[in-house]
């Protein structure tokens, strides 16, 4: 008999998670526009939540008009079952632990974070493309910060003809960054911001302020994929008639399809690392 699992909310990725968790499992399905009634099921073996689960304590799930707390999807699953989510916080936890619930953070998993970036990347590409009156090729792109996504933004732009400058305050970073062939500067250099066509943020951190914005073209796009509290200043920017967009979820907008098999298949091998007693992923 195949397990039960369910899927709450989330975006289209997780539909097509849905869709290919179903080669393995009895799925069924919370907040999307066509659900498997939940109501056939009392409590589920698995429960599958957004890549990002939660929003303000709340189940991150757009399609749905009213409120679930985080608490109240545990209710669904089975004493002692397994759940898989994102970014989930202490307090979570201590509820999960509770339930004696096995528990997988997407963001704890290093290969499917890998991937998620790559696909941010090509995203954040889309929107350069859309959002600038020139060609990504010969074009200056400033990346703050040199962690995943930033190296997979600096590594997509670069294939594209992109003089791509990297800004961290490591110089470590600012070393792997040279080897890979990009061009190192100090934490906001100032002759890096001025000369950008597009900055790209990835440092959840209130760094693009006013004098910052100031520094730059007129034309520039600053791009923030960092998550929450962001990083750029959109006020600061907005009066001095800079364009900055922030670009949460990307994989889940351009390449959802993608994004949910990663998904979908990461949660099968490990599942079926545990059926045969090998060691989870």
């Amino acid at each position: 008999m195949k397990k039960t699992l369910l899927v709450m909310g989330g975006d289209r990725r997780m539909e097509y998670a849905s869709e290919r968790l179903a080669d393995t499992f009895e799925v069924y399905t919370y907040g999307f526009a066509k659900s498997r009634p939940i109501w056939e099921i009392k409590q589920a073996d698995i429960v599958v939540l957004p890549y990002l689960s939660f929003s303000e304590g709340y189940l991150n799930a757009p399609e749905l008009s009213q409120k679930i707390p985080d608490v109240s999807v545990l209710e669904l699953l089975k004493y002692g079952g397994t759940l898989f989510g994102g970014g989930l916080s202490e307090s979570f936890l201590s509820y999960c632990a509770e339930r004696c619930a096995k528990v997988h953070d997407f963001f704890d998993d290093e290969e499917l974070t890998l991937k998620n970036a790559l696909l941010t990347a090509e995203g954040a590409v889309e929107i350069i493309l859309r959002e600038t009156d020139i060609s990504v090729d010969g074009s200056s792109a400033a990346i703050l910060g040199f962690g995943r996504v930033g190296k997979a933004c600096a590594k997509a732009l670069s294939a594209l003809g992109a003089r791509a400058s990297v800004s961290a305050r490591s110089e470590t970073a600012r070393e792997a960054a040279r080897e890979l062939g990009y061009s190192p500067c100090g934490f906001l250099d100032e002759d890096m911001l001025k000369s950008a066509d597009t900055v790209i943020n990835t440092v959840p951190k209130n760094i693009l302020g006013r004098d910052e914005l100031m520094l730059m073209k007129k034309d520039c796009l600053v791009l923030d994929l960092a998550s929450k509290p962001y990083g750029t200043d959109f006020e600061a920017a907005k009066e001095l008639g800079i364009k900055a967009l922030t670009a949460p979820g990307l994989p889940g907008k351009t390449a959802p399809k993608t994004a949910g098999y990663l998904i979908a298949e990461r949660i099968i091998e490990t599942e079926e690392a545990v059926e045969n007693g090998l060691p989870e992923i």
